[in-house]
C-alpha cells in the first residue's frame, strides 16, 4: 500500500512539474513532437525530411508507420511535413516552428488564448484569411509559417472546453 501511494505521489509530482514547465502543455502538438515519435531514429527522420509529398500521402505514410496514432496528430504531422519537406537540416531546433509554436508566439500578445483562438472553428482558408485584416498584416510571419499555422488550427481548433485548464478559460 505504501509503495502504491509513493508511486502515485511521484506521478502527481511529475504532472505538476511538467505543467509548471509548459503551462500550454494541454494544447495539441504542432507536428514536431509527433515527428520525433513517428520517425524516431536518425535514418527515418532524414528520409522523412528529404521527401516531397502531399498531406494525403504523408497521412498514408504515417498511418503505415504508426497505425495506432490518432487521426488529429497524424493529420497535423502530415500537414506540417507537406509544408516544410523536403528540408535540408535534421536537428529539431533547426526545424521551422510548428503550428502550436506559431500560435503561442503570435496570438497571445493581442488575444485571449481561449476566446480569441482556442474556441474558434475555421477551415484552412478561414485561418489564412485572418492574415488579411489590417491588424494582422503587421505580424512578422512568413508565408510558410502562415500555412503551417492555418493547417494546425484548422485541424485542432476549436478545442473542447474541458481540455482547457479552468484558469485559462475566458
Amino acid at each position: 500500500m505504501i509503495r502504491v501511494a509513493a508511486v502515485l505521489l511521484a506521478f502527481l509530482c511529475a504532472v505538476v512539474v511538467r505543467a509548471q514547465q509548459d503551462p500550454f502543455a494541454f494544447m495539441p502538438d504542432g507536428g514536431r513532437g509527433t515527428l520525433d515519435t513517428v520517425f524516431a531514429d536518425a535514418e527515418a527522420r532524414t528520409w522523412a525530411l528529404g521527401q516531397y509529398m502531399t498531406a494525403e500521402a504523408w497521412q498514408s505514410e504515417i498511418a503505415t508507420r504508426t497505425p495506432d496514432l490518432a487521426e488529429k496528430p497524424r493529420a497535423t504531422l502530415a500537414a506540417y511535413l507537406s509544408v516544410i519537406a523536403p528540408y535540408e537540416e535534421d536537428l529539431p531546433g533547426d526545424l521551422p516552428p510548428d503550428g502550436r509554436d506559431i500560435a503561442l508566439a503570435q496570438c497571445l500578445s493581442c488575444h485571449s488564448l481561449f476566446t480569441g483562438y482556442l474556441m474558434q472553428r475555421r477551415d484552412r482558408a478561414g485561418w489564412l484569411s485572418t492574415f488579411a485584416s489590417p491588424f494582422h498584416r503587421v505580424i512578422e510571419i512568413t508565408p510558410q509559417e502562415r500555412e503551417i499555422f492555418a493547417d494546425y488550427s484548422a485541424i485542432n481548433m476549436p478545442m473542447r472546453l474541458e481540455d482547457v485548464p479552468p484558469e485559462l478559460r475566458f
